[in-house]
């Protein structure tokens, strides 16, 4: 369902006659590698190798590679690739910064990533979440934000979840907004 609407929006996107304009990959790159707090190149690596932004995702994130790949031209407007590649992207960033902060928290800094759900405060949650949309957008989460993504510390339903991978959900949840693909 969420890829749908991002495509919508990606459609609608292009047609739009407004300032809004895509995020290109090496844009997108520069800005992941800023929120997350990675170098370039320690962000999505495809089989541990090959840099998502740079190399494979490049044209679908609307790059171009003249030299190696002859493409001369990058994609007018974002395709039914670009949602794919744009969430992968942002997941594998996002998957790196938590397993670099297991050892000495930098991001992921609120609560301790090698304990539950039900063992962290809603508090600590809300300061975490108020911390990546300042890191993605430079603004702090609006109430509908914090209160959209409280909704996944349902504990109910993830309370035995560690929060290393509770964090990758939010991480993904917030990194991935629609507002982080278009400036």
């Amino acid at each position: 369902m969420r890829n749908k609407i991002l495509l919508i929006l990606l459609v609608l996107s292009s047609q739009l006659q407004a300032d809004v304009l895509w995020k290109r990959a090496t844009v997108l790159r520069n800005d992941l590698a800023q929120a997350l707090e990675l170098p370039p190149d320690q962000l999505c690596k495809e089989l541990g190798t090959y840099s998502c932004t740079d190399l494979v995702h490049n044209f679908a994130l609307g790059g171009r590679d003249p030299f190696d790949r002859a493409q001369y031209t990058s994609m007018e407007k974002p395709s039914q690739l670009t949602v794919t590649a744009f969430e992968r992207t942002v997941l594998q960033s996002c998957i790196q910064r938590i397993k670099k902060d297991a050892s000495g928290a930098t991001v992921f800094r609120f609560y301790a990533l090698n304990r539950t759900l039900n063992e962290t405060s809603d508090e600590l949650i809300q300061q975490q979440i108020q911390d990546l949309y300042r890191r993605f957008f430079q603004r702090p989460a609006s109430s509908a934000e914090i209160t959209t993504a409280l909704k996944l510390a349902d504990r109910a339903r993830f309370g035995s979840t560690r929060m290393d991978q509770w964090s990758q959900a939010l991480c993904l949840a917030v990194g991935s907004q629609w507002a982080n693909l278009f400036f």
